[in-house]
């Protein structure tokens, strides 16, 4: 018996049009319909935008506020950023906040656009603005000291050290 054999299906030849029909469904999107998403998005006018006065302590209740709600979502590192300081007031809508070195800058640059959001909603005023500066004492090195250093170091604050080593005959090397 002769085994049947199985026709193999030919797709047909894709028509090929003169002129756009203008009928083309993608699913691609366009730049200019990415724009046009975005500015129907993009926030009203500033001069439509609520400036009601607030309180300093509503600014701070509500940064500390944002910052247990980064821990909620799983951002640990900045939440220990928020917390270590508050917000300084600089004028009646500018509020300055201090970070020790430029990894918990970037940290906290990249959560800022939210709390300030949040902060401004919350207090009904959009022209808070929190600008993030790095402490003024925190480009000091840190040096670890060993023992003579560490005794060298207290005995500069008091000098009694140094009188209690010479009269008990103490070596200081640990």
């Amino acid at each position: 018996m002769v085994p049947e054999r199985i026709a193999f299906s030919t797709k047909p030849e894709a028509k090929v049009l003169s002129t756009p029909t203008g009928n083309l469904n993608s699913n691609n999107l366009s730049i200019n319909h990415l724009v046009e998403q975005q500015k129907a998005k993009a926030p009203a006018v500033s001069g439509d935008l609520p400036k009601k006065e607030f309180h300093k302590d509503d600014v701070i209740r509500l940064w500390k506020t944002m910052a247990h709600m980064q821990k909620l979502n799983g951002q640990d590192q900045v939440y220990h950023v928020m917390i270590k300081r508050e917000p300084v007031q600089l004028d009646e809508t500018t509020f300055q906040f201090e970070v020790d070195n430029t990894i918990q800058l970037t940290r906290l640059e990249s959560a800022i656009g939210e709390v300030i959001s949040y902060i401004r909603k919350e207090v009904q005023n959009y022209d808070l603005i929190i600008q993030l500066e790095m402490a003024k004492g925190a480009s000091e090195e840190i040096k670890y000291l060993n023992g003579p250093d560490r005794f060298e170091k207290l005995a500069k604050k008091n000098s009694n050290l140094f009188d209690l080593k010479n009269r008990f005959n103490l070596d200081i090397d640990y």
